[in-house]
């Protein structure tokens, strides 16, 4: 057996936030449409359990959800549903109870049934909850990549360096993309990156690097009232060419496999068999 590396063939894709309201769950829907629109199986993970809404910005009457899965009334076939260009959703735990928070053991029993789609996707993108809470914490350091909305609102911008900040302190995770988000137009989003990657580096060991922009978009707004993505609803929009951007770069980009994806997939005993 030549290890983990041959068992997989999906990239996890964290996508997160320092503080919720910059668009991070727009960003996931519609990078994730965008990406099955140039030929890639993507799979979306809602993982902002006790506040999932992706299903509600792609249409999707969440039937069974990972609550449903983790309590054992279904299979991960019965959760999964197709989404617009062939993308794929799980769709998450959205109020109070029981799956409001995963522990230890609800993921490790998520990983288990994701572990069979680990071969037959391109990229997994889990969309997880804002903020810098231990839980939250621990599902974006379980991935290869992990992505960061990251908005030019003064509260946003040092949420999002007190996350960039816990990730490399108690999770040694030093390497991340950014999206910057609502920005004007594309340079106005190289300014932002280049202002908030001059105070990371100023005391912090992470590299940064810019996926790329997407633009302030009434049509964004638009969209979400009328329970579609952004790319479905608005194909000819400022937004939608900006996610149809970043999926070509996303996809262009060589994204190494790493023990946090293994671990997301609960791959890490056949990785350490290698």
């Amino acid at each position: 057996m030549m290890g983990a590396a041959k068992e997989r063939s999906a990239r996890v894709i964290a996508v997160t936030s320092g503080k919720g309201g910059v668009g991070k769950t727009n960003v996931s829907v519609n990078l994730s449409v965008a990406l099955g629109r140039i030929g890639k199986q993507a799979m979306l993970v809602d993982g902002d359990f006790g506040l999932a809404n992706a299903n509600i910005l792609l249409g999707l009457n969440a039937d069974a959800t990972i609550s449903d899965l983790l309590s054992r009334n279904c299979g991960m076939a019965d959760v999964i549903q197709e989404g617009p260009a062939g993308m794929m959703l799980v769709p998450g735990h959205s109020g109070s109870g029981p799956h409001s928070a995963l522990g230890t053991s609800e993921r490790r029993q998520l990983a288990t049934a994701l572990r069979p789609y680990a071969g037959e996707v391109d990229h997994v993108l889990v969309d997880t909850a804002s903020g810098i809470g231990p839980e939250a914490m621990s599902l974006v350091a379980s991935s290869d990549v992990i992505l960061l909305v990251l908005s030019s609102e003064p509260t946003a911008f040092m949420d999002a360096y007190q996350l960039v900040k816990v990730l490399a302190m108690e999770h040694s995770r030093t390497e991340i993309l950014v999206v910057t988000n609502m920005v004007d137009d594309e340079e106005a989003g190289r300014q932002l990156f280049r202002h908030f990657h001059e105070v990371v580096k100023r005391f912090l060991p992470t590299r940064l690097a810019h996926l790329g922009s997407v633009p302030r978009d009434d049509r964004i707004r638009e969209s979400v009232l009328r329970k579609r993505c952004c790319l479905e609803a608005f194909p000819e929009s400022r937004a939608s060419a900006a996610f149809g951007r970043l999926a070509r770069t996303l996809s262009d980009a060589s994204l190494p496999q790493t023990d946090g994806g293994d671990r997301f997939f609960g791959m890490e005993a056949l990785h350490a068999a290698h």
